[in-house]
């Protein structure tokens, strides 16, 4: 009698379980990738490597699409809304420094969406266009120090790493400079390569093949270190700004209600993907360190992110438009 009733509980039980895995099967179509920037830029770039092997090991189609705007806020909303199963995603960077920005956001970064693997990291490039006279950081704050409000520098909108970064030398060096947003880092770039905005804050990523083609010159990285891909190039650091040193960071977030046992698949899968060989050379070539590790680890690095952002932009008076 005992077994019996031991049996049929075990079968309820079963029962019970089936409906709730069936619930959490993950992917069960085509995962939306929302890419919080513009195409052309390191985002998109690490974005659509990632998400080429992702599809290879999930046995779905990982669809990216770009939906830029607002320093990355548009596509963080749209899945900040998303239903929690995993099939919307989100690839961002510098989201916790656009929360600094935006403080009435229709989200809240921390609560409605989930951190759930930082993919890579990279310092920026603080260059000109050759035609400006100048070779070295010292040079470049001489020069724009006798010409106030006449020197622009171009970034990948208000509130972005870039222009956070040309907002503290200004603050460390009294610098006048025309802040010039771009939808995205890459217009930005083209824009400095052109001739039409003299200054920019690049991420190494995108900034490496121009600088060795000469199409502009690199003055400092924003590292805390010189990096191999530009060796010659001195850091911040060295150029006489002791704590300046920035790193854009990129990852993926899903909704706030994620799934915990979708979060821990998908951070799964994706840590596998950066393992990979061939993407660790992709990103690598790229300037990027592929970072990779726990939900957790990603939360922390965008908190300090955030308090850095923060301090900055109170101490440089920017303002959303």
């Amino acid at each position: 009698m005992n077994a019996t009733i031991v049996a049929s509980a075990a079968v309820v039980l079963l029962a019970a379980s089936a409906p709730a895995v069936a619930q959490k099967a993950w992917p069960e179509r085509p995962v939306r990738l929302l890419v919080a920037f513009g195409a052309g830029g390191s985002s998109d770039t690490v974005a659509r490597t990632v998400a080429q092997k992702l599809a290879e090991g999930i046995g779905q189609p990982v669809l990216v699409e770009n939906r830029s705007g607002a320093t990355g806020t548009i596509a963080a909303d749209v899945v900040a809304r998303a239903a929690g199963d995993g099939h919307t995603l989100l690839f961002t960077s510098a989201l916790s420094t656009a929360a600094a920005l935006y403080p009435t956001l229709p989200f809240d970064w921390q609560r409605d969406l989930s951190a759930i693997v930082q993919t890579t990291a990279g310092p920026q490039v603080l260059y000109v266009h050759p035609s400006l006279p100048v070779k070295t950081v010292k040079d470049l704050v001489a020069f724009a120090l006798k010409r106030p409000g006449e020197l622009g520098y171009a970034s990948s909108g208000i509130g972005s790493v870039a222009h956070l970064s040309g907002a503290s030398l200004g603050i460390a060096s009294g610098l006048q400079l025309i802040h010039v947003p771009y939808k995205s880092n890459g217009l930005g770039t083209i824009d400095v390569i052109a001739g039409h905005v003299p200054i920019m804050f690049d991420q190494l990523s995108t900034a490496v093949p121009h600088v060795k083609a000469g199409k502009v010159r690199a003055l400092a990285v924003t590292s805390g270190k010189r990096v191999a891909s530009l060796p010659e190039v001195p850091t911040m650091i060295e150029s006489g700004y002791r704590d300046f040193e920035t790193t854009v960071w990129h990852g993926l977030m899903g909704p706030g209600s994620l799934q915990k046992d979708v979060l821990a698949r998908i951070n799964t899968e994706v840590n596998r993907v950066l393992k990979l060989a061939e993407v660790r050379e992709r990103l690598g070539g790229l300037g990027l360190e592929v970072i990779g590790g726990t939900p957790e680890a990603f939360a922390a690095e965008m908190k300090r992110d955030h308090a850095w952002a923060s301090r900055t932009i109170k101490a440089a008076g920017i303002k959303a438009e």
